[in-house]
């Protein structure tokens, strides 16, 4: 073929994607009668339907035999958009990504019948490949064959692999369905279980905050087709989205709406293990929310439930791996609030159980991140049992554990918002335990790695208000130490960018205890720095602050045995100002209630070093204010 020739074949093509990569047939073998070339170009086409291919599957993709199938594909080598894919064998070749997408979106809007029988006969061809690669194949050609049961094997394998499966391979899968919405080749439920799945994994990476629109559209389409299962994934959706971005009121709603359809398909059907394992799910989500908003016991109730079915499914088949996911998420949930209200021993208990569970996973396959992740997250929540019992040690060897963990998915993944909000999350804890042990230099450093991350998140994703959170916390931290160095103008810095991020956040939303609760501690933190500076009215102007944030905290829920110590903390502070501005009977009221606070969480759990610490500390300031009036008494009567 000349280069005229050559010319006219691509002009005929008139700049058609699709043309295009049928015309490579002709210009690779012009000599070839137009019978034969055509013959090939419909062999280009069915390969262009999987995503690599090999001499079985196109034997099976034309049904025609192995022999003949070899000797077309041999010629197929030869084009210049079919390139070797040794990932899938010595014999796999692949079209070249965009003449495949092209050829495919032209089938299925020219030739639609033809489309889904050859989208028929791909998932024939992977229908017994139980691995992760074949069980994506085949989903993603069910749904191109048959857009009904591809929504409803797309469904199953998302609530098996959103427990269990390698993040990679979830990556695999949501790259591979993305490409049929983008093509638009796939429509109704098929398209909506798409979409789901989509935003899920988007979810695991981090990236909630942005997924507003697309959840609403998923809900949208849910509901028009009258598919609970489906409304159910995208209320879940649109309550992690409002979660991230701190609209708790939003957020609690959706979820409700989720738990409500959760529990009528749970009751429609209890033997039907998946709608129970949804309807721990939903129990999580909602305790999850109630623990943000203060609400302990309504948290405790909602975990509990999901333990009961966790625990349940967990003994019905104690081999699933997902369901001992589950029951390990539901142990750590509570532990938490065992926590929060000051149980440290009940804590511990559960934490420990909840270790064993993710420890026993992560050795099954070590090469699972999530798995991985979720060890690191356990480590994480004993060594903050062990940091408030004073065992530094130990919280030192959990904090360390977790940070080796946390560094190398990181590192494996950069891109993975969540799992760098891991990292930096790993550093705070190991500079909390460098500070408690007096090495500041080393707690400096922690902190600093966690700040580099969390202003990079906080940068990329300004509407993410957990890493704006976690910004203002990290901040919090290093002000801590440029104090403890009596570095006070670096401190006062540091302090007043974590106060103006507290400030914004609750404000946003009144309603998030947690973000209450930072800006108490914001406040206190400006207090301290300008009592050192001896600027008592300012000090006093914080610690006020401060203490009306922790009252109103405190008697929401007097559980909360952290709310009641923050109480005590906040007296503490403002009857020692008082006594600096000689104001002793102020100062006395104040050091009596911090007392009998102090008493009544020192008497709860002997464990509890900080607490035992507080009550010292708050006999010293009372035996001080005492001496100090007796002292301002004699003066009154010399002077008198």
């Amino acid at each position: 073929m000349d280069f005229a020739e050559k010319l006219r074949v691509l002009q005929d093509a008139q700049g058609d994607p699709a043309k295009l990569a049928l015309a490579t047939v002709d210009l690779a073998y012009p000599a070839l009668p137009d019978a034969e070339r055509a013959v090939l170009k419909a062999a280009l086409e069915a390969a262009a339907i999987p995503h690599w291919c090999d001499e079985a599957i196109l034997a099976v993709m034309l049904e025609i035999p192995k022999l003949e199938s070899s000797a077309r594909l041999a010629r197929l080598r030869d084009l210049s958009i079919v390139e070797p894919f040794p990932a899938r064998g010595r014999n796999a070749v692949n079209v070249h990504e965009t003449a495949r997408l092209a050829l495919r979106k032209r089938m299925a809007a020219d030739e639609q019948a033809r489309f889904r029988i050859l989208g028929a006969r791909a998932t024939a061809c992977f229908a017994d490949d139980l691995t992760a690669a074949g069980r994506v194949e085949s989903v993603y050609h069910l749904l191109c064959g048959d857009p009904e049961r591809g929504a409803n094997q797309l469904e199953r394998l998302n609530r098996d692999w959103s427990r269990t499966a390698r993040p990679e391979d979830r990556y695999a899968l949501a790259a591979a369905i993305r490409e049929l919405e983008d093509s638009r080749v796939v429509h109704g439920r098929g398209r909506v279980w798409v979409l789901i799945v989509t935003a899920w994994t988007r979810v695991s990476r981090g990236e909630e905050a942005e997924l507003a629109d697309m959840a609403d559209s998923i809900l949208d389409s849910a509901k028009s087709m009258s598919d609970p299962r489906a409304e159910r994934e995208a209320q879940d959706l649109l309550g992690e989205v409002f979660d991230a971005q701190g609209k708790l009121a939003e957020a609690r709603a959706a979820f409700e709406e989720s738990l409500q359809i959760s529990q009528r398909l749970a009751e429609q059907d209890p033997s039907n293990a998946g709608w129970q394992q949804d309807l721990a799910g939903a129990h999580i989500r909602m305790g999850g929310v109630f623990e943000k908003q203060g609400k302990l016991a309504e948290a405790r109730a909602a975990f509990e439930k999901s333990l009961q079915i966790s625990q349940r499914l967990a003994e019905l088949d104690p081999s699933n791996a997902g369901w001992q996911q589950d029951l390990a998420v539901a142990l750590g949930r509570i532990g938490e609030v065992f926590k929060a209200q000051g149980n440290l021993a009940e804590a511990l208990a559960v934490f420990e159980t909840y270790l064993t569970i993710s420890q026993r996973l992560a050795e099954q396959d070590p090469s699972n991140a999530g798995w991985q992740q979720g060890l690191a997250v356990a480590l994480d929540r004993m060594g903050g049992v062990f940091e408030k019992q004073e065992n530094l040690a130990e919280a030192l060897a959990a904090f360390d554990a977790a940070l080796a963990i946390n560094q190398r998915l990181a590192e494996q993944d950069p891109s993975n918002a969540g799992w760098q909000q891991d990292l930096a999350r790993a550093h705070n804890g190991m500079g909390g335990v460098f500070e408690a042990q007096g090495n500041l230099a080393e707690a400096l450093a922690a902190f600093d790695a966690a700040l580099a991350i969390c202003q990079r998140l906080a940068e990329q994703g300004p509407s993410n208000a957990s890493w704006q959170r976690d910004l203002a916390v990290t901040l919090d931290r290093m002000g801590g130490v440029f104090e403890k160095q009596e570095k006070l103008a670096e401190a006062l810095a540091a302090f007043e960018v974590a106060l103006a991020i507290s400030q914004r956040l609750a404000e946003q939303d009144p309603s998030n205890a947690g973000w209450q609760r930072d800006l108490a501690v914001a406040l206190d933190r400006m207090g301290g720095v300008f009592e050192k500076q001896e600027k008592l009215a300012e000090a006093l102007a914080a610690f006020d602050a401060a203490l009306a944030i922790s009252h109103r905290l405190a008697e929401q829920d007097p559980s909360n045995a952290e709310w009641q110590r923050d109480l005590a903390v906040a007296l503490d502070r403002m009857g020692g100002v008082f006594e600096a501005q000689d104001k002793l009977a102020e100062a006395r009221a104040a050091f009596e209630k911090s007392l009998e606070i102090s008493q009544r969480l020192a008497e709860q759990d002997l464990s509890n070093a900080d607490w035992q610490r507080d009550l010292v500390v708050a006999h010293s300031r009372m035996g001080g204010s005492e001496a100090q009036t007796r002292r301002a008494k004699g003066r009154g009567r010399k002077r008198v």
